[in-house]
């Protein structure tokens, strides 16, 4: 054998050794978007209609329940029936739209987890 042989089946290795890696490679990076497609949570289910000052005052009854409420799960806070509705809706309009929540009976849900 001489050396061009040599060398030829070197580089014959050699490709073969990077394909196998780039499968390798190409396998792992599957893997890894499965589970990460696995491990993410289901979407919230929120209300079907967004938050006013009387669903708020209906469902919550006095204002301090409802800023506690929101402030735990949203980290929001307000001063007033209003403001609160206000911000509450527009975390929920974000979560919606990030495919992170869903409106039961809403066109924008619908839309949203069907992009995914």
């Amino acid at each position: 054998m001489g050396l061009i042989e040599d060398l030829e089946k070197a580089i014959g290795a050699s490709r073969r050794n990077y394909g196998e890696l780039l499968a390798i490679a190409g396998n792992l990076l599957m893997e890894k978007a499965q589970t990460l497609e696995n491990a993410a949570p289901p979407p919230i289910v929120l209300t079907a209609q967004p938050w006013t000052e009387a669903r708020l005052k209906k469902t919550f009854g006095g204002f301090r329940a409802a800023q506690a409420y929101f402030r735990e799960r949203y980290g929001v806070r307000a001063n007033s029936w209003q403001v609160l509705a206000d911000r509450a809706n527009a975390v929920e309009t974000a979560l919606v739209h990030l495919g992170l929540a869903i409106r039961p009976n809403s066109k924008t849900a619908t839309l949203t987890l069907s992009s995914r």
